[in-house]
């Protein structure tokens, strides 16, 4: 934090040192002769309610705590966050973390982070549990040359939480798309509310770790958060309008392509140009794998291409420019299919041959991408023979992938249709397997005879029987009033 470019003033404090980074270091706030906005706090976590007491008493009103050693440790750390949490609720504090890596603003300077690394400047907004996953997007989008608006860690959320991080980046000039990645969630109704709004604008896509029994457990115990339903929550995000991707491969996708000149796809259908029918047929079964519509080329763009290129090419798509193709090939193919108003998109895929030439056809898409209005996807497959290639695509922001899998992938996160406003009111699909029609009838009989007893809460055994009559999946109970009858239930469970 004190080697950043931040546009502010910046103070050191600590006891035992005169100097820290060659910069003056103060003993306490009260040798401070100034208005702080924020205290960035690297302390044993039992040293940290003074620190609260300290900030609040000198006017103080955000701490971001970096230190570990709450919730997630226990119970005794669970003691020591309520505590430090009264107390800043007490003299009107939010709190960022504990437990995270901090908190990211190139615009302004502002890294105070833990990390080595730093992002410059540009749209997309990341907001993440985990603050290794920080650090790796980081890395990885220094060398892509991909841009930030922010960059939170919210480590375990004793205050701020995803809720209140979505509510400033919806309204942050700064910030076009947004990533998540989420272990769980302490306040749902909050979150959602948060997110349902945040996806009515801008591109949202979550990362939601803990699918599985293993995950979850380690989810728990890294922040502490509930994790909950895996099916729950997909249905939640799908109701939302965000998408889900499964593996950070795919995050580190739509990040690049939501980074880019950001063209959305109007009705996701897909014109695949390539110079091997090998790798065109793989990438029509990833479309086909992602939903995605390969588009039918009319009549007038079949003509013309059959003008343009060899009298061998496919005739179809995926468009097979063979394998000799020079760059004026791939610029006229291009050209001519994304005028054509059944095609909304292009995944442009390259593989190095004998007649290839990969900077020169790279430079020949890149061309043709800025004079389009759609979104156009770029695969150049292979390593040495490519490397300049993909320098000028991220170069230009064009997006360029290792895989034509993640191509299509990127392609499908801009094609998906925007969630309507009667869309976001639908019930989701049932999450039950069977395809029996729900006893509405049963249902209604014992529900009923509860508010008959003049009572508002079911018992257990009702509460079963009612999502039962729904065919909703639930753990087999009993009621067991002594050790014998508790024997015969286990037995008949």
């Amino acid at each position: 934090l004190l080697e950043s470019d931040l546009q502010g003033q910046l103070y050191a404090i600590n006891p035992k040192r005169d100097v820290i980074q060659g910069q003056d270091a103060f003993k306490s706030l009260d040798d401070i002769d100034a208005t702080v906005d924020l205290a960035v706090v690297a302390t044993p976590a039992t040293s940290i309610p003074a620190i609260v007491r300290a900030c609040g008493e000198h006017g103080i009103r955000m701490m971001l705590i970096l230190s570990a050693g709450f919730r997630e440790v226990g119970a005794e750390g669970r003691k020591l966050e309520d505590r430090v949490t009264q107390m800043a609720a007490r003299y009107g504090i939010r709190i960022m973390g504990p437990n995270c890596l901090g908190i990211i603003r190139p615009d302004i300077g502002l890294n105070a982070t833990f990390g080595n690394n730093n992002a410059s400047a540009g749209n997309l907004a990341l907001v993440s549990q985990s603050g290794a996953i920080c650090t790796s997007i980081l890395d990885w989008a220094a060398v892509n040359e991909i841009g930030f608006s922010t960059v939170v860690s919210t480590g375990i959320a004793a205050d701020l939480d995803f809720g209140d991080y979505l509510d400033y980046l919806v309204t942050d000039p700064k910030t076009k798309a947004i990533l998540l990645y989420i272990e769980g969630v302490y306040d749902s109704r909050r979150f959602m509310s948060s997110l349902r709004a945040a996806a009515r604008i801008k591109p949202v896509i979550a990362l939601k770790v803990g699918r599985h029994a293993a995950g979850a457990e380690a989810s728990a115990s890294h922040t502490g958060a509930l994790v909950g339903s895996d099916d729950t929550f997909s249905a939640a995000l799908s109701r939302s309008g965000v998408l889900r991707v499964e593996t950070i491969g795919q995050l580190f996708s739509a990040a690049r392509a939501l980074s880019s000149d950001y063209k959305k796809s109007r009705s996701g259908r897909l014109v695949i140009i390539t110079n091997g029918g090998g790798p065109g047929v793989m990438a029509a079964d990833r479309a086909v794998d992602q939903d995605i519509e390969l588009a039918t080329l009319s009549e007038t763009t079949m003509e013309r291409l059959n003008e343009v290129l060899p009298a061998v090419w496919s005739h179809a798509n995926p468009v097979d420019l063979i394998g000799d193709a020079p760059p004026e090939r791939y610029r006229e193919t291009i050209d001519i299919c994304l005028a054509d108003p059944d095609i909304d998109g292009a995944v442009v895929i390259l593989t190095p041959q004998a007649m290839t030439r990969p900077t020169e056809v790279a430079q020949a898409v890149i061309d043709a991408a800025k004079q389009s209005n759609k979104p156009v996807m770029t695969s150049w497959m292979g390593g040495a023979q490519i490397a300049e290639a993909r320098k000028l695509f991220n170069a230009a922001h064009v997006p360029s992938y290792n895989t034509l899998e993640n191509a299509i992938d990127a392609f499908s996160y801009l094609a998906r249709p925007p969630r309507t406003p009667r869309s976001r009111l639908q019930t989701p699909g049932r999450l039950s397997t069977g395809k029996q029609a729900p006893d509405v009838d049963g249902a209604r009989l014992i529900i009923e005879s509860v508010l008959n007893e003049q009572r508002t809460t079911l018992t257990e055994p009702e509460s079963m029987a009612v999502l039962n009559a729904f065919h909703i999946p639930t753990v087999r109970n009993g009621v067991a009033r002594s050790a014998n009858e508790a024997l015969i239930v286990a037995e008949s469970i």
